[in-house]
């Protein structure tokens, strides 16, 4: 089951390999029923090669135990959410839904069923409809993190920043023992840049369940942003050592680092994150930074272009590109960049430097990197 956002991508698939009528296999020799070689070399049995089994193919076999389950129960909630399940694992997003949705006929107040659907109706882009059922799934679930942690998200990213922090200030003053609802409060604050109450938040969801990860890595992000880099590194371990396998806590750190004037362990943390996200525009964006903090600037400034081109209109990204780009003595004036394609992109700058710009950040690194070489010679 799916517990974070995952890309919307299409439900279509390829097939690997193809049978024709003759028996020959696309790649490969006859299949013959004697076990010799085919026409390439390859042994082959009286069975298709393994190859040749299609995505479709593999489907099938992953639906059919439930749907002869449903044959003989088709009341059998169990047996559709698994069918669900399995399209979902396939991306295959209205099918998914379509056979929760029946799950949910028959047992409407199933709080996985409930979050499964909630999750796909996001990958609709159906985020109303989804918020709905969150809204359900808490008054059945209060307790439910996940469920806390995917409404706030989506509230947020709609900018609907009261409307989340009524709902968890609603459910608190109910009941005040709800770790998921501090989260999402703390959530909220921090991405109203009101830290200080975030960290509060944070803390009071700490004390019901110390092993939140989500938890420890927000309050990481609001101390960082508070100018306390060392407290923030304690946030960030801790939460790393509940899930190492965050790339976005990773990348928290290894700002922190940056803020510190660590480049080589901020270098470290960011290909970390990248090793475990690889299409994770801010991990190469916080790479390039500590790169350039150390004056490694032409593995910054590919760093900086990777992630640009995962992410075209990642400003901070452009700023930092550019500024490396002047280091190396490589200056485009605007009319080079707009013959280049290069546009201006409307949108507002990454939360990791909303305080100060990125020259300003670079130039400090670099100064405290001196600084370090200096003393050290």
């Amino acid at each position: 089951m799916a517990n974070d956002f995952k890309e919307n991508i299409s439900g279509r698939t390829e097939k690997l390999g193809r049978a024709n009528k003759a028996g020959k296999l696309d790649g490969a020799g006859k299949t013959c029923k004697n076990g010799r070689k085919g026409g390439k070399g390859r042994k082959v049995t009286g069975r298709t090669d393994e190859t040749t089994e299609t995505i479709y193919d593999r489907l099938g076999k992953a639906l059919k135990p439930y749907e002869k389950t449903i044959e003989k129960n088709p009341d059998d909630a169990a047996a559709w959410a698994g069918k669900a399940s399995v399209f979902l694992k396939h991306r295959m997003y209205k099918e998914s839904l379509k056979n929760f949705e029946k799950a949910l006929e028959i047992d409407p107040e199933n709080p996985s069923y409930l979050y499964e659907k909630g999750f796909v109706l996001l990958q609709l882009n159906r985020d109303e409809a989804a918020l709905q059922i969150f809204d359900r799934l808490l008054e059945i679930k209060p307790d439910s993190d996940k469920a806390w942690n995917l409404r706030t998200s989506v509230l947020c990213k709609l900018n609907q920043h009261e409307r989340a922090l009524t709902t968890s200030e609603k459910f608190l003053s109910a009941n005040p023992k709800l770790a998921g609802a501090w989260h999402s409060k703390g959530f909220v604050l921090a991405d109203m840049g009101r830290y200080e109450e975030a960290v509060r938040a944070y803390d009071s969801a700490l004390k019901l369940n110390p092993n939140l990860a989500r938890v420890l890595e927000g309050k990481g992000f609001a101390l960082y942003n508070l100018n306390r880099p060392v407290e923030a590194m304690i946030a960030y371990d801790a939460a790393l050592k509940i899930n190492p396998n965050n790339a976005k806590t990773w990348v928290g750190k290894g700002f922190a680092h940056i803020k510190l004037g660590k480049s080589r362990r901020a270098i470290e943390a960011c290909s970390k994150a990248i090793s475990i996200k690889p299409d994770f525009a801010d991990a190469w964006y916080c790479k390039g930074m500590a790169l350039s903090g150390i004056d490694k600037n032409e593995e910054a400034l590919r760093a900086l272009e990777r992630a640009i081109r995962l992410n075209p209109d990642y400003v901070d990204a452009r700023k930092a590109r550019d500024f490396v780009n002047s280091k190396l003595g490589i200056n485009l004036d605007e009319d080079e960049e707009e013959i280049m394609g290069e546009e201006k992109p409307k949108v507002k700058k990454s939360v990791w430097t909303r305080k100060k710009p990125t020259r300003e950040i670079i130039k400090k690194n670099l100064d405290q990197g001196r600084k370090k070489r200096k003393g050290r010679l």
